[in-house]
């Protein structure tokens, strides 16, 4: 039996307490190292708490629907993450085999496309664990709206 007086989740409530607090800054730390052992990342049970978040919070009838909110923050999750943490860290390689004399080139760019490779590999687990909390937006709100997949806007925004 559905119940008759659903508790209402609030945009900031939702997205600070839940999606961000338990889900994507504890992504971005394991994608930095920040974790220890080989830890499962999001257990069963965790997991499932932050999707029905997501879930409801797409689901409230208006003006409580956060749909398009959600699906802009998830954005502009990813854009921040790739600004704030990735771009600095490939800008400072960048320099680094710039100012590479010609005998240490080879390594420079070695370690640049290391940099590179490990960046792509951090945004493709960043970006299908968001699409998996998110899932419910695909579903429902991407389709209705004719908007780029959770998959697709990630990739995209890895330019």
């Amino acid at each position: 039996m559905a119940n008759p007086n659903p508790r209402i989740i609030r945009l900031e409530e939702g997205w600070n307490n839940e999606i961000k607090n338990r889900a994507i800054d504890r992504l971005e730390n394991h994608l930095n190292g920040n974790t220890k052992g080989s830890i499962v990342l999001f257990p069963p049970k965790e997991y499932v708490e932050i999707y029905t978040t997501c879930y409801d919070m797409c689901t409230q009838r208006s003006p409580f629907n956060w749909s398009r909110e959600l699906y802009d923050r998830h954005g502009e999750t990813i854009q921040n993450y790739l600004n704030d943490t990735v771009l600095p860290v490939l800008q400072e390689k960048i320099v680094i085999w710039e100012s590479s004399s010609s005998t240490q080139g080879s390594r420079a760019s070695e370690m640049l496309l290391t940099e590179l490779q490990a960046r792509w590999k951090n945004h493709q687990i960043m970006n299908e664990w968001l699409q998996k909390f998110f899932m419910y937006l695909d579903r429902y709100y991407v389709k209705h709206h004719s908007l780029p997949t959770l998959i697709q806007s990630g990739f995209r925004l890895f330019k």
